[in-house]
């Protein structure tokens, strides 16, 4: 029942009681009458606060842990181009190295779009929530900005710590008779003098970069959500932003393809009008077309980023129009997130049927390296399609299985010790690598090393 309607029920009822009451308890009663009254108003005034998804901080605590453990096997560990995941099929004695190799290259389907999902979802929680009326993303740049810069001194200690030829990893120290001022091996080796620098916070870059990109859409999403009428014009102008960043990084060497020019541009149109459709829907009460239009600004997506030939191998303009799916998942997790009370199930009413599209999805286990670790891009536009569709399925998925307990009021709460503990770990895992590298005990096992350095942050 809803506040006022429960105070009108109270006072209707004392008021019966009044007229069989004695006149010397009326007045203590009419007193007690307009006590209630003023605390249900001073309920309805009080600013409503988004309830928390527990699921999307597991989630995040989760993906930031295989994230930091992906660089740990990379540092200890230099990745193959290329391994066919066998091995471990045999009856030959097989090594954590091989199973390590799977995990990778299954984690890297869902660890970054997750991250940038839940990212989205937050923004949708919090500055850009129907109770916050939108208040922006000012102090969330800012606190972003600020421990980014933070991070980037910290790795950049450690990368001056380390020796100056870049080829020096922990394998071929040695070999190579390394030696810098402190480290005789570099976290990120044959990456050149920038990235070592960069290393995990390319994440919270692009992150300030797609805050600044489409800070005006999630306002325009929330108004409409809420009944407002769309603003033709901030559609228009950040549609517009989006076609010349992809104009001008695409003809810049290496260029894309005109058609694929083409292409980002039109998908770009799509998806904008997909997730507007889903907020509006929302606000007209069309359960069933809320999760529609999002399904349909995921297919867009997915089309905008998996047909064209960026030919990713190293960080460059294409690498950052590439990443620019992240961006759409990222408005696909806020849109989803705003709806998410008005959006009624479509696929999860036939769940079962979702298990085809699920191994339709799912990768080889088999390695390959694929241009960047982080995400790959792949030579067949079958397998980015496919791949990237994984990226988004999972994610939306997920968010469905967690909505659906936390409205059964039966998800468990993240400790919050470890929020915390996850998040200093994402910042300051290069140094826990560059230390805890030299114990053979820990170097040699990956996941154990990964595992003491979050012991540690949770202390």
């Amino acid at each position: 029942v809803a506040p006022r309607s429960a105070a009108a029920m109270r006072t209707s009822t004392e008021l019966s009681a009044h007229s069989v009451d004695e006149p010397t308890t009326r007045s203590g009663r009419i007193n007690s009458l307009v006590s209630v009254e003023l605390e249900d108003k001073a309920e309805d005034e009080a600013p409503r606060r988004s309830p928390r998804l527990h699921h999307l901080d597991w989630l995040r605590s989760c993906m930031i842990f295989f994230a930091v453990f992906c660089h740990v096997w990379q540092t200890l560990h230099f990745p193959p181009q290329h391994a066919a995941d066998d091995v471990v099929y045999t009856s030959e004695p097989t090594t954590s190295a091989a199973y390590y190799l799977r995990w990778v290259q299954l984690g890297r389907l869902v660890c970054i779009p997750l991250l940038f999902f839940v990212s989205g979802a937050a923004l949708a929680l919090g500055p850009y929530s129907a109770a916050s009326s939108g208040r922006g993303i000012g102090p969330t740049f800012l606190k972003v900005g600020v421990l980014t810069l933070a991070g980037l001194a910290l790795n950049g200690l450690i990368f001056l710590a380390g020796p100056r030829d870049e080829r020096c990893s922990l394998e071929m120290a040695e070999k190579l008779h390394c030696k810098g001022p402190l480290m005789d091996f570099l976290i990120a080796p044959n990456a050149g003098s920038l990235f070592p620098i960069l290393y995990q916070f390319w994440y919270t870059l692009f992150l300030l970069l797609f805050l600044a990109e489409d800070a005006p859409l999630y306002r325009e999403l929330l108004s409409l959500s809420t009944g407002g009428e769309p603003s033709l014009p901030r559609l228009l102008l950040r549609w517009l932003a989006a076609s010349a960043l992809y104009v001008l990084a695409g003809l810049a060497p290496p260029a894309l393809h005109l058609q694929d020019v083409l292409l980002l541009v039109a998908a770009e149109a799509a998806f904008l009008g997909c997730v507007c459709g889903s907020a509006r829907a929302a606000a007209a009460g069309a359960g069933s077309a809320v999760r529609l239009w999002q399904y349909g600004a995921a297919a867009a997506a997915v089309l905008q980023f998996g047909v064209p030939r960026f030919q990713i191998t190293t960080f460059d303009t294409n690498l950052v129009l590439y990443y620019h799916a992240f961006r759409q998942l990222m408005t696909l997790g806020f849109v989803v997130t705003l709806t998410r009370a008005s959006a009624a199930p479509v696929a999860s009413r036939a769940w079962p049927l979702v298990l085809f599209g699920l191994i339709l999805l799912c990768p080889s286990t088999s390695f390959t390296l694929a241009g960047m670790i982080t995400y790959p891009w792949f030579p067949k536009a079958a397998d980015r399609l496919l791949w990237l569709g994984g990226s988004f399925v999972v994610p939306l998925a997920l968010d469905r299985i967690g909505r659906t307990f936390a409205a059964a009021g039966t998800d468990l709460p993240l400790p919050a010790s470890v929020g915390v503990g996850t998040l200093l770990l994402y910042f300051v895992h290069p140094l826990f690598i560059a230390v805890f590298a030299r114990f053979p005990v820990l170097s040699s096992e990956p996941f154990l090393l990964t595992t003491t350095a979050l012991v540690c942050c949770l202390a």
